[in-house]
């Protein structure tokens, strides 16, 4: 990261792609919160204006799922920039990573650099039984597997 350049938090990039998404889709901030009320979050004109103003600190998970679910993307393009850029993980300022690599993270594809290999080996076994017979491995011994058919 070079000396002046901007980082991206998770609140700030969730706060961005909501504005960013609700005007693409042309919706106005009371559109955007008559949409979230119909799934159960009860927000209105003057919560999302506040929320993409930073008046709002932050959202809840359901909130960010709701939003997800109304603006038509998953849930982790809301979390992280869609470029690579510098992302702050959590507010200590050591904790900087690329996007790229938090994305990655966040999908459960590689634990983020610097992860004791303790640490990692957790994050590696902690897998959905369905992603790890997708990704073609044998299911670990002790792995209860249910019958589903994904279809």
């Amino acid at each position: 990261m070079s000396a002046g350049e901007e980082v991206a938090d998770p609140t700030g990039v969730v706060r961005a792609r909501v504005k960013e998404l609700r005007r693409r889709k042309g919706w106005t901030a009371a559109e955007l919160g008559e949409q979230l009320a119909t799934r159960g979050v009860p927000w209105n004109r003057a919560i999302v204006t506040n929320f993409e103003l930073g008046r709002r600190p932050a959202v809840s998970v359901q909130e960010l799922m709701a939003l997800a679910l109304v603006l038509d993307v998953a849930p982790l393009n809301l979390l992280v920039p869609l470029d690579s850029q510098p992302y702050r993980v959590t507010p200590e300022a050591t904790d900087v990573q690329d996007s790229v690599v938090v994305w990655r993270w966040l999908k459960g594809e590689k634990p983020l650099p610097g992860t004791p290999t303790a640490g990692a080996r957790t994050f590696y076994a902690e897998v959905p039984a369905v992603e790890i017979q997708r990704r073609g491995h044998v299911y670990p011994l002790g792995t209860a597997v249910e019958e589903r058919d994904d279809g």
